[in-house]
């Protein structure tokens, strides 16, 4: 979450953000930006991230505005100097137009940040003690040194600031000190990881430590500018677009849009004008300015003008507030915050002390010549003119409150604006140059030294005349529309998101950015959306797994090789993915590692070893045997065991008598199925033993097993391969199966239509026969092993007869024919692997070896099943497989071979 603020222009819980819409208890952190002494809006951007191979990251953007709590995912949070331009109503219920962001990146990671000027961060202490926050705050070392004396400050000027039956007091004095040591300072340029989201922060350029921040999630980098600007000033270093870093999304404010400011040189020389100007005439000026900020650049500009002008320095000039006194102590301490001129100013001013040998001279570049402070108006004797920089820059209340009260009357004051003014304020009424203004300062004391304060009942608001001039020159610590866009440029974001700005001045402002890059190939998309507003960005991200350990040391399957798989373990921490062996998760991932294996006994009744192998063979394709336990090993086990049992107490083992006749028993076998499942098999009692190792995939083959093996003595199937080769008699007449006495054809129907609804519908038949040594010498073909027809070999020089060739296919195809085999064969296509059956001995030819004996399986059930193919037409039928390189040459291996069936074998 970035910043948390109140609005300047309400009270009580009317000036909080939206924190009832969301569960801050989600927020893992929360960074400050910058500080200032007003309250604004709150303005949250959440982030969150999923993952899959290049899926689509979704940035979800929702805007927050005053009254109520802005919070979700991962929040960040803007600062509203400037809120919105339009008048905000005095109601609790009301929600201004200006922007705030909540993004949401698809992930279970959060993140919430906070920027500071008090108008970014007066919420923080009610967020911390107030609210289930539960999440970390960092904040640069500057920003935290300032903020204890503003939140201070701020406490005590709103438990004055409404009368006491309209007072609502949303955190004490207490709630703001206990909560300080829960911030933690952060330096720039530094990136700190948080749930593996890396923020970094970099220089604003807008107040002494506020920063900009750089949030990289899962790949996708966002940088926040908040309130910044690039403009080269007295004290400050100004915004810098962070390099080596490739932007995807740019959050920016938006405060005065398109406008363009004048060069700084005449803007200094026209306020110094119009200072000059009103002193002239007998006059006080009245500079509003918030407590820390452009206040000291202003400062620097009166004193180094005073030095240069003699005669102005009777006059004087104040900075009024014990605030602002005591944070002046933090500019002189944080002098290398800053830029080259104040470094400079410190060295000369050191010099010139140490030359002088009176250790008592200030040297610090913040010891002003010409500038007094003041605690309170009742230490200042109001004769003569005087130049009064007092806050709050907005005229809300408070000092600058009271002294245009007391000024506004007289043609001869004048008062500056010198800041942004928000809508709803007295300094944007000043600006319409309104005849009168209302008296809300009341005093509480008699005397000419009586304290001020503000009273909120309408019925004792007076009118005052403003004779005084207003004029406003602008030094707020913004960038002007010229040097917003060339940011936005320069960082060349493809995402652009604006906020902290009024509507029109966002709307003018993308509109113009949408005009720049109508020539560009690649559009920049700009967003502004409105309060509670939901945007969402798609973004795409390569998902990589880095290979650690023993893995590494395997060489990556390359594309040619589909049949190479590589597995392990893939570790997510974080963002980051990583994939290793189990035996290497301590070491590389610091976890440890439990295997559990699972054990699962059944009975069967009748089934025996060879229709359990069967039945899981026509499932799971080939089985192997992984060892048995022949009966002299059983015999020698229970020999030990009677042994052990046998010993007396004085460890001697009682000789046990020979027996007359020993009964062996069969072998105890073993199987293993799908590479995972262990299948025992004791045929004594019967009892078989599934074990494997648990885990998600494993369970799934297991419990197919179980399915099998709870339904291998009941299946039709299974009664037909278990009852086949007994034979018997029935008293009642026979009644004819429907499916035997088929002929080839029927029967080479069936076959396909079993294949097709294992292996889908690409099945095409081969029209050429296959000429193996023996049909090539009958047919007068020269022939060296089992071939196929191919072109010529123009490598080798030798020719073959065209016409012998296709004279002995023709004769080769009418022997087929004539055993009623319609088509020499068949060709199966699953993804990039094919399979050919040669439909006469039922060879398949396959270099892919889970597809070859795949199709092995399901082409011998088949036939089992229907009927077999060519019975009583040829001699024998075998099943052979060939391991080939896909164009039918290699190595033959015998697979497994079938005796001949009876020729009406019944389904």
């Amino acid at each position: 979450m970035l910043d948390a603020g109140m609005h300047p222009a309400k009270e009580g819980y009317a000036a909080l953000p939206f924190f009832d819409e969301f569960d801050l208890s989600t927020v893992d952190v929360l960074l400050i930006s910058q500080y200032v002494a007003l309250s604004f809006v709150l303005r949250s951007l959440f982030l969150w991230c999923t993952h899959a191979p290049r899926e689509e990251k979704r940035l979800c953007c929702r805007t927050r505005g005053v009254g109520s709590i802005a919070t979700a995912q991962t929040a960040i949070v803007d600062d509203v100097e400037s809120l919105t331009q339009q008048t905000m109503p005095q109601s609790a219920t009301c929600r201004s137009e200006n922007q705030c962001k909540l993004f949401e990146l698809s992930s279970s990671v959060q993140l919430r940040t906070l920027l500071f000027h008090v108008d970014h961060s007066s919420a923080l202490p009610y967020v911390l003690s107030k609210t289930n926050f539960k999440g970390r705050v960092f904040m640069t070392h500057a920003t935290k040194a300032i903020y204890k004396w503003l939140i201070q400050d701020n406490v005590r000027v709103s438990n004055t600031s409404s009368s006491s039956d309209q007072r609502t007091t949303l955190y004490t004095e207490h709630d703001h000190l206990s909560t300080l040591p829960l911030i933690e300072a952060i330096d720039f340029y530094t990136t700190h990881t948080i749930n593996s989201i890396r923020i970094t922060p970099f220089p604003a350029g807008h107040v002494l430590g506020a920063a900009m921040f750089l949030i990289s999630i899962a790949g996708l980098n966002i940088l926040f500018t908040g309130d910044y600007s690039r403009e080269e000033d007295r004290h400050l270093i100004p915004a810098e677009v962070p390099k080596g870093v490739k932007i995807d999304v740019l959050i920016t404010e938006s405060t005065f849009g398109i406008s363009t400011n004048p060069p700084r040189l005449e803007r200094e020389a026209a306020l110094m004008k119009t200072v000059t100007g009103i002193l002239n005439r007998g006059g006080r000026v009245l500079m509003p300015v918030f407590a820390l900020g452009r206040a000291q650049e202003l400062l620097l500009i009166l004193d180094e003008y005073w030095e240069r002008h003699p005669e102005l320095q009777k006059i004087p000039i104040y900075y009024i507030g014990n605030t602002a006194r005591r944070c002046m102590v933090v500019y002189q301490t944080y002098i290398g915050a800053m830029n080259d001129n104040i470094k400079r100013l410190f060295r000369q001013r050191m010099a010139e002390a140490e030359a002088s040998g009176n250790k008592n001279v200030s040297a610090g570049p913040w010891d002003f010549k010409f500038v007094r402070s003041l605690r309170s108006l009742e230490r200042f004797d109001d004769v003569g003119g005087c130049v009064m920089l007092a806050s709050p820059g907005m005229l809300q209340t408070g000092t600058s409150r009271e002294l245009l009260e007391r000024w506004a009357p007289s043609e001869r004051n004048g008062v500056i604006l010198t800041g942004y003014s928000v809508e709803g304020t007295m300094a944007k009424q000043l600006l319409n140059e309104p005849e009168q203004i209302p008296a809300i300062m009341a005093r509480v004391s008699t005397g000419p030294g009586g304290r001020r304060v503000p009273t909120a009942d309408d019925d004792q608001k007076v009118m005052i005349p403003r004779r005084c001039t207003v004029d406003e020159i602008s030094f707020a610590a913004h960038v002007d529309g010229v040097e917003n866009r060339n940011f936005i440029e320069e960082v060349g974001a493809p995402v652009v998101i604006l906020v902290h700005g009024e509507k029109h001045q966002m709307m003018r402002l993308k509109s113009k950015l949408l005009s720049l890059n109508a020539d560009k190939a690649v559009k920049v998309k700009v967003y502004t959306p409105a309060n509670c507003e939901e945007v969402r960005i798609p973004f795409k991200k390569d998902k990589i797994a880095k290979v650690v350990g023993k893995l590494a040391e395997v060489a990556p399957p390359s594309e040619a090789d589909n049949s190479q798989l590589m597995t392990g373990v893939l570790v997510q921490n974080g963002f980051d993915l990583s994939l290793m062996a189990p035996d290497d998760l301590r070491e590389y991932a610091g976890l440890t590692t439990t295997t559990i294996t699972c054990k699962q006994h059944l009975t069967l009744n009748s089934a025996s070893i060879d229709l359990i192998k069967w039945a899981l063979e026509s499932t799971f394709g080939a089985i192997e045997k992984i060892g048995s336990t022949p009966s002299q090993d059983i015999k020698k086990e229970n020999a030990d065991s009677s042994a052990s049992n046998g010993a007396d107490v004085n460890g001697n083992v009682e000789k046990e008598e020979a027996a007359d006749e020993e009964i062996t028993f069969a072998e105890k076998e073993t199987y293993l199925v799908m590479g995972c499942v262990i299948v025992r098999y004791t045929p004594r009692t019967r009892e078989v033993e599934l074990e494997w190792e648990g885990n998600m995939m494993n369970d799934g083959v297991a419990d197919a097993v179980m399915a099998v093996l709870l339904t291998v003595e009941s299946s039709p199937a299974s009664v037909k391969q278990s009852c086949k080769h007994r034979q018997h008699d029935h008293d009642a007449p026979e009644i004819q199966n429907p499916h035997a006495y088929l002929n080839s054809e029927e029967r080479f129907e069936r076959l396909l239509m079993m294949l097709e609804a294992q292996f889908g519908p690409n099945i095409t038949p081969i029209e050429r026969p296959r000429l193996t040594k023996s049909t090539a010498h009958q047919n007068g073909v020269a022939e060296s092993g089992a071939v196929e027809p191919t072109p010529k070999d123009e490598e080798n020089g030798e020719e073959e007869d065209e016409e012998q060739l296709a004279k002995a296919e023709a004769a080769e195809l009418a022997r087929l024919h004539s055993l009623g085999i319609p088509v020499p064969g068949i060709e199966i296509k699953v993804d990039k692997h094919v399979a050919r059956v040669w439909l006469e001995d039922l060879e398949i030819e396959c270099s892919y070896p889970v597809l070859r004996d795949r199709v092995r399986v399901v082409v011998e059930r088949a036939v089992e099943t229907v009927a077999s193919m060519w019975a009583g037409e040829k001699p024998s039928s075998s099943l052979r497989s060939r391991t080939t390189n896909g164009n039918g040459v290699g190595n033959n291996k015998l697979m497994e071979e079938k005796k001949p069936e009876p020729v009406g074998a019944e389904a």
